[in-house]
């Protein structure tokens, strides 16, 4: 049988068995997604005469198409931390707007941290801890070479 005979015309979707042809079709896509749903987070990002818009942190692939058309040339990236980034290059004005629309929606900042003087206290501790120990191992080489030297 010829390439272009027979039941599967294309040979990248058969398997030749003997003579017999088995038709597998072009296979079936799947895409898991956890339990807990993070949504993006989005920031516009310039630098001279180009911007982009950046989605970042969430759980859904499609989340950020969902949520605004202007992703839908792009596709989404997974992380390290299981979450993924979508980045799109602005290319006019209403997709710019619909940046910014975009940004001001996001709860970036979130509550601001509070200072507390435990941790100032604890940061200032280690630090000293730190600077005895490493006064302490300086102090113990420089003895055992004095040592040394004077044998």
């Amino acid at each position: 049988m010829g390439s272009g005979s027979g039941l599967c015309p294309a040979a990248s979707c058969c398997v030749n068995t003997g003579g017999y042809k088995i038709i597998f079709g072009t296979g079936t896509s799947l895409t898991i997604e956890p339990k807990e749903v993070s949504k993006p987070t989005f920031y516009k990002l310039s630098d001279g005469d180009t911007s982009a818009c950046l989605a970042s942190g969430f759980s859904r692939i499609k989340a950020a198409k969902e949520q605004h058309a202007i992703f839908n040339r792009s596709t989404a990236v997974l992380t390290g931390d299981k979450l993924y980034n979508q980045l799109v290059l602005l290319t006019s004005e209403e997709e710019e707007e619909a940046c910014e629309e975009a940004e001001d929606d996001s709860d970036v900042c979130g509550e601001p941290v509070k200072p507390d003087g435990r941790v100032n206290l604890m940061s200032v501790t280690m630090l000293g801890l730190r600077l005895l120990f490493f006064k302490t191992v300086v102090f113990n080489v420089l003895m055992t070479l004095r040592l040394w030297i004077s044998q």
